[in-house]
């Protein structure tokens, strides 16, 4: 096992110091590379930028799938002292475009350049990541510190646009030697990627295979049989990925015999026998949790555990050093994976206040109802808040039904997550103003949120009522969510 202490601190130490082989499959064909030619390539990379004119601190946004650039960015942005803010690949353009203006990016890396728009004195500098990229030698120089600002995810909580969550180079490292060693990896393991870098799932699998010296196999995007052939072809030993993607890969019967260990994200309500089923196909699924500002793989269940138990969503604190209990019934962290804050419009700063009122003293607020186990771990239950599970992420209904309520003839709209076999689905409900015609609605409601929102975010059906049910609250009345997804139960089911 390598320790922190041999590979250093920082994200580049940790990618330049790993004997492990990155296998990358995508559109160009297969290419392996190391991780000290990953740190090499992507440190000329981020002293290009910063020859360029991009400051120390100032903002990098990636809006690529996964790959060979994206790779070299995370360790370009570690040595050059930058901050990489990952923009999720499903995102639309428009939805894209407002979290790079939010953040304050300078640059922008993407393979979707046609989708970024014009450029000029004003716009960020777009570089091509399906090109080669621009280098230029470090020549001994080195902006990496432990302590630095280094990598900003987005989550969703009570407004209408994502929140932007920031990381220090040490709560990235730390927590991959955890995970390591707390997840119990070996040497010869080979690891999928399968979750995309842009989120803590993807990158927490990647930093934490480094940490151990793992193999491993980088698909560029989801596609299922290429997911299958690789499990296959790779002998992967262990994955990490969602309820829904397990679900997809035993429905086109993929091998899963050689995982040893498989931990997925309970997303989905309706495949809660996926491990069960993938127990029949010869793989150990593991319940696990973690959320942007605590990292992927905080808590996981333990492979030798009984069926029944390592089933729940939740487990053992995956570092020795991190805590939890509840308070209230709200499940409240601490630890050395937790971020530092989130950043404030524009990107300027980070911001305080917002931080503050997430924490309880030392204690983070998460925001989960959760039970706790023992002394070292806990069993999560719901999201406390109306938030919504879509598509793998955690969504705030107040951005669907902002976005809706920008269509003409919509007074008000709730919009409620129902259950499907192939994953959860936004149904809309709206409020009309008097003269509405009612006969379009749907279809213009639904083409206006795909032209601003990611897909698994647009309403599936968008249904007019006289008035959403209520019932009374200590603040007046409170509108039955319950009733709501009930009803859009009957109307998808129908």
């Amino acid at each position: 096992m390598y320790t922190s202490e041999d590979t250093g601190k920082t994200v580049v130490d940790l990618f330049s110091h790993s004997p492990s082989t990155i296998h990358l499959v995508g559109p160009a064909g297969p290419v392996s590379v190391s991780g000290k030619e990953v740190a090499e390539a992507g440190s000329a990379f981020g002293w290009w930028l910063r020859d360029q004119g991009v400051a120390r601190g100032e903002r990098v946004a990636v809006w690529a799938d996964n790959g060979l650039a994206y790779l070299q960015a995370l360790a370009g942005c570690a040595d050059a002292g930058l901050t990489l803010v990952n923009v999720n690949t499903r995102y639309s353009r428009a939805e894209a475009a407002d979290l790079i203006g939010r953040s304050g990016a300078s640059v922008v890396l993407t393979d979707r350049v046609d989708s970024i728009g014009a450029t000029g004195d004003d716009q960020p500098l777009v570089v091509d990541a399906d090109k080669t990229l621009p280098q230029v030698a470090p020549d001994g120089r080195s902006d990496a510190s432990e302590v630095a600002p280094f990598v900003v995810f987005t989550t969703s909580g009570t407004t209408s646009k994502p929140k932007m969550v920031l990381h220090q180079q040490r709560s990235i490292t730390e927590h991959a030697h955890d995970v390591a060693g707390g997840m119990g990896l070996r040497r010869d393991d080979v690891v999928l990627l399968a979750m995309p870098l842009c989120g803590v799932f993807g990158l927490t699998t990647l930093t934490g295979a480094l940490a151990a010296g793992c193999d491993v196999v980088v698909p560029a995007r989801f596609d299922v049989d290429v997911y299958a052939d690789l499990i296959t072809r790779h002998r992967i030993t262990v994955t990490h990925g969602s309820d829904d993607m397990y679900h997809r890969l035993l429905e086109v019967g993929a091998d899963l015999s050689s995982l040893r260990m498989a931990g997925y994200g309970a997303f989905n309500n309706s495949l809660v026998d996926v491990a069960a089923r993938a127990e029949e196909a010869g793989a150990t699924l593991l319940g696990l949790y973690g959320m942007s500002e605590v990292q992927a793989l905080f808590a996981a269940r333990n492979p030798g555990d009984p069926l029944a138990i390592r089933a729940k969503a939740g487990g053992r604190l995956i570092s020795v050093a991190a805590e939890c209990r509840t308070k209230n019934d709200e499940l409240q962290l601490r630890g050395p994976s937790l971020f530092t804050g989130y950043l404030a419009e524009g990107g300027a700063k980070i911001d305080l206040p917002m931080t503050e009122q997430s924490f309880d003293g030392a204690w983070f607020r998460t925001g989960d109802l959760a039970e706790i186990e023992g002394t070292e771990g806990f069993h999560y239950l719901a999201r406390m808040g109306d938030s919504l599970r879509l598509g793998g992420f955690l969504v705030a209904p107040a951005e669907i039904e902002s976005t809706l309520n920008a269509v003409e003839g919509i007074d008000q709209s709730q919009v409620v997550a129902v259950d499907r076999p192939s994953g959860a689905r936004p149904v809309a409900f709206v409020v009309t103003v008097p003269g509405c015609d009612l006969s379009t609605l749907e279809e213009r409601a639904i083409e206006h949120c795909s032209s601003q929102l990611a897909r698994y975010k647009v309403p599936v059906r968008v249904v007019p009522i006289d008035e959403f049910p209520t019932t009374p609250s200590a603040n007046g009345t409170k509108i039955q969510k319950t009733r709501l997804r009930e009803m859009g139960e009957t109307i998808l089911n129908r």
